[in-house]
Protein backbone atom coordinates (compact mmCIF):
# COMPACT_ATOMS: atom_id res chain seq x y z
CA UNK A 1 0.00 0.00 0.00
CA UNK A 2 2.79 2.44 0.91
CA UNK A 3 4.79 1.75 -2.24
CA UNK A 4 1.72 2.07 -4.43
CA UNK A 5 0.78 5.37 -2.77
CA UNK A 6 4.30 6.70 -3.25
CA UNK A 7 4.34 5.79 -6.93
CA UNK A 8 0.94 7.37 -7.55
CA UNK A 9 1.94 10.56 -5.71
CA UNK A 10 5.21 10.78 -7.63
CA UNK A 11 3.35 10.47 -10.92
CA UNK A 12 0.99 13.28 -9.93
CA UNK A 13 3.72 15.60 -8.62
CA UNK A 14 6.30 15.46 -11.42
CA UNK A 15 6.08 18.31 -13.91
CA UNK A 16 7.67 16.48 -16.82
CA UNK A 17 4.96 14.93 -18.98
CA UNK A 18 7.34 12.27 -20.30
CA UNK A 19 8.47 11.24 -16.81
CA UNK A 20 4.85 11.13 -15.65
CA UNK A 21 3.92 8.80 -18.50
CA UNK A 22 6.90 6.58 -17.65
CA UNK A 23 5.76 6.33 -14.03
CA UNK A 24 2.18 5.59 -15.07
CA UNK A 25 3.29 2.68 -17.25
CA UNK A 26 4.84 0.89 -14.26
CA UNK A 27 1.56 -0.24 -12.57
CA UNK A 28 0.02 -1.91 -15.67
CA UNK A 29 3.33 -3.67 -16.28
CA UNK A 30 3.43 -4.92 -12.70
CA UNK A 31 -0.14 -6.22 -12.97
CA UNK A 32 0.56 -8.00 -16.26
CA UNK A 33 3.67 -9.88 -15.12
CA UNK A 34 2.94 -13.40 -13.81
CA UNK A 35 3.99 -13.95 -10.19
CA UNK A 36 5.92 -17.13 -10.93
CA UNK A 37 7.93 -15.35 -13.65
CA UNK A 38 8.74 -12.44 -11.33
CA UNK A 39 9.85 -14.92 -8.65
CA UNK A 40 12.12 -16.77 -11.06
CA UNK A 41 13.60 -13.48 -12.29
CA UNK A 42 14.33 -12.34 -8.73
CA UNK A 43 15.92 -15.70 -7.97
CA UNK A 44 18.14 -15.42 -11.03
CA UNK A 45 19.28 -11.87 -10.31
CA UNK A 46 19.58 -11.71 -6.52
CA UNK A 47 20.20 -15.30 -5.48
CA UNK A 48 22.04 -17.16 -8.22
CA UNK A 49 23.93 -14.25 -9.79
CA UNK A 50 24.53 -11.76 -6.95
CA UNK A 51 24.13 -14.13 -3.96
CA UNK A 52 22.40 -11.45 -1.88
CA UNK A 53 19.50 -13.56 -0.62
CA UNK A 54 18.97 -17.30 -0.12
CA UNK A 55 17.15 -18.94 -3.00
CA UNK A 56 15.04 -21.48 -1.12
CA UNK A 57 13.90 -22.52 2.33
CA UNK A 58 12.95 -20.75 5.55
CA UNK A 59 16.38 -19.70 6.80
CA UNK A 60 15.88 -16.41 8.67
CA UNK A 61 14.48 -13.04 7.63
CA UNK A 62 16.68 -12.80 4.54
CA UNK A 63 14.76 -15.68 3.00
CA UNK A 64 11.55 -13.64 3.27
CA UNK A 65 12.72 -10.74 1.09
CA UNK A 66 12.32 -12.21 -2.39
CA UNK A 67 9.03 -14.05 -1.69
CA UNK A 68 7.60 -10.89 -0.12
CA UNK A 69 8.57 -8.80 -3.14
CA UNK A 70 7.10 -11.35 -5.52
CA UNK A 71 3.82 -11.49 -3.61
CA UNK A 72 3.55 -7.73 -3.09
CA UNK A 73 4.34 -6.58 -6.64
CA UNK A 74 0.91 -7.25 -8.26
CA UNK A 75 -0.98 -5.76 -5.30
CA UNK A 76 1.27 -2.69 -5.21
CA UNK A 77 0.88 -2.16 -8.95
CA UNK A 78 -2.91 -2.47 -8.78
CA UNK A 79 -3.19 0.00 -5.90
CA UNK A 80 -0.83 2.44 -7.65
CA UNK A 81 -2.89 2.30 -10.84
CA UNK A 82 -6.19 2.83 -9.02
CA UNK A 83 -4.81 5.59 -6.81
CA UNK A 84 -3.18 7.47 -9.69
CA UNK A 85 -6.49 7.57 -11.57
CA UNK A 86 -8.36 8.62 -8.44
CA UNK A 87 -5.79 11.38 -7.80
CA UNK A 88 -6.16 12.70 -11.33
CA UNK A 89 -9.92 12.84 -10.84
CA UNK A 90 -9.67 14.63 -7.47
CA UNK A 91 -7.17 17.17 -8.82
CA UNK A 92 -9.83 18.38 -11.28
CA UNK A 93 -12.37 19.17 -8.54
CA UNK A 94 -13.33 22.70 -7.52
CA UNK A 95 -11.96 22.51 -3.96
CA UNK A 96 -8.49 21.88 -5.41
CA UNK A 97 -8.79 25.08 -7.47
CA UNK A 98 -9.82 26.90 -4.28
CA UNK A 99 -6.79 25.58 -2.39
CA UNK A 100 -4.48 26.65 -5.21
CA UNK A 101 -6.08 30.09 -5.32
CA UNK A 102 -5.36 30.49 -1.60
CA UNK A 103 -1.66 29.95 -2.31
CA UNK A 104 -1.32 26.46 -0.84
CA UNK A 105 1.87 24.79 -2.00
CA UNK A 106 1.55 22.28 -4.83
CA UNK A 107 2.83 19.38 -2.74
CA UNK A 108 0.42 20.25 0.09
CA UNK A 109 -2.50 20.38 -2.35
CA UNK A 110 -1.68 16.88 -3.56
CA UNK A 111 -0.91 15.30 -0.17
CA UNK A 112 -3.19 17.10 2.30
CA UNK A 113 -6.23 17.69 0.10
CA UNK A 114 -6.41 15.41 -2.94
CA UNK A 115 -4.80 12.30 -1.47
CA UNK A 116 -7.11 12.17 1.52
CA UNK A 117 -10.15 11.74 -0.72
CA UNK A 118 -8.44 9.78 -3.49
CA UNK A 119 -7.13 7.09 -1.13
CA UNK A 120 -10.59 5.74 -0.24
CA UNK A 121 -11.03 3.56 -3.39
CA UNK A 122 -7.46 2.30 -2.97
CA UNK A 123 -8.24 1.28 0.61
CA UNK A 124 -11.24 -0.67 -0.62
CA UNK A 125 -9.07 -2.49 -3.14
CA UNK A 126 -6.44 -3.20 -0.48
CA UNK A 127 -9.06 -4.95 1.61
CA UNK A 128 -10.23 -7.02 -1.35
CA UNK A 129 -6.66 -8.02 -2.21
CA UNK A 130 -6.29 -10.01 1.02
CA UNK A 131 -7.97 -13.00 -0.60
CA UNK A 132 -5.73 -12.66 -3.64
CA UNK A 133 -2.66 -12.65 -1.42
CA UNK A 134 -3.70 -15.98 0.06
CA UNK A 135 -4.13 -17.61 -3.34
CA UNK A 136 -0.96 -15.98 -4.67
CA UNK A 137 1.05 -17.40 -1.80
CA UNK A 138 0.50 -20.89 -3.23
CA UNK A 139 2.54 -20.02 -6.33
CA UNK A 140 5.15 -17.96 -4.48
CA UNK A 141 5.82 -20.56 -1.80
CA UNK A 142 6.12 -23.24 -4.46
CA UNK A 143 8.66 -21.20 -6.45
CA UNK A 144 10.77 -20.44 -3.37
CA UNK A 145 10.22 -23.84 -1.68
CA UNK A 146 8.94 -22.22 1.51
CA UNK A 147 6.69 -23.76 4.11
CA UNK A 148 3.57 -21.67 4.60
CA UNK A 149 -0.17 -21.45 4.33
CA UNK A 150 -0.07 -21.48 0.53
CA UNK A 151 1.81 -24.77 0.25
CA UNK A 152 -0.26 -26.19 3.08
CA UNK A 153 -3.42 -25.46 1.08
CA UNK A 154 -1.96 -27.08 -2.03
CA UNK A 155 -0.89 -30.14 -0.05
CA UNK A 156 -4.26 -30.45 1.68
CA UNK A 157 -6.12 -30.27 -1.64
CA UNK A 158 -3.85 -32.81 -3.33
CA UNK A 159 -4.26 -35.22 -0.40
CA UNK A 160 -8.02 -34.52 -0.19
CA UNK A 161 -7.67 -33.59 3.48
CA UNK A 162 -11.13 -32.02 3.80
CA UNK A 163 -10.94 -30.92 7.50
CA UNK A 164 -7.64 -29.12 6.86
CA UNK A 165 -8.99 -27.44 3.72
CA UNK A 166 -12.09 -26.29 5.61
CA UNK A 167 -9.97 -24.93 8.45
CA UNK A 168 -7.72 -22.99 6.07
CA UNK A 169 -10.70 -21.59 4.18
CA UNK A 170 -12.20 -20.46 7.49
CA UNK A 171 -8.89 -18.85 8.44
CA UNK A 172 -8.74 -17.00 5.13
CA UNK A 173 -12.34 -15.83 5.49
CA UNK A 174 -11.66 -14.55 9.00
CA UNK A 175 -8.58 -12.64 7.82
CA UNK A 176 -10.55 -11.17 4.90
CA UNK A 177 -13.41 -10.05 7.16
CA UNK A 178 -11.04 -8.55 9.75
CA UNK A 179 -9.08 -6.53 7.21
CA UNK A 180 -12.23 -5.19 5.57
CA UNK A 181 -13.64 -4.23 8.97
CA UNK A 182 -10.45 -2.25 9.66
CA UNK A 183 -10.77 -0.59 6.25
CA UNK A 184 -14.36 0.46 7.03
CA UNK A 185 -13.26 1.90 10.38
CA UNK A 186 -10.44 3.77 8.68
CA UNK A 187 -12.93 5.39 6.30
CA UNK A 188 -14.48 7.32 9.18
CA UNK A 189 -11.04 8.54 10.25
CA UNK A 190 -10.14 9.85 6.80
CA UNK A 191 -13.59 11.30 6.11
CA UNK A 192 -15.80 11.75 9.23
CA UNK A 193 -18.81 12.53 7.00
CA UNK A 194 -19.00 8.85 6.05
CA UNK A 195 -19.78 7.93 9.64
CA UNK A 196 -22.40 10.68 9.93
CA UNK A 197 -24.19 10.17 6.62
CA UNK A 198 -23.69 6.42 6.15
CA UNK A 199 -21.48 6.70 3.09
CA UNK A 200 -21.55 10.06 1.37
CA UNK A 201 -19.23 10.52 -1.55
CA UNK A 202 -16.23 12.63 -0.53
CA UNK A 203 -15.90 16.14 -1.91
CA UNK A 204 -13.99 18.99 -0.39
CA UNK A 205 -11.89 18.68 2.76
Amino acid sequence: MTAGTGLALAASLVRSRRLQQMLLTVPPLGIALPSFWVGLLLLQQFSFRRHLFPAFGNDGCAALVLPSLTLALPATALIAQLLSRSLQSELRRSYIDTARAKGVRRSAVHVRHALRNAVLPALTMAGLLVGGMLSGSVVVETVFSRDGVGRLIATAVSRQDLPLVQGLVLLGAAAFATVNLLVDLLYTVLDPRIGRTGGASPEAN
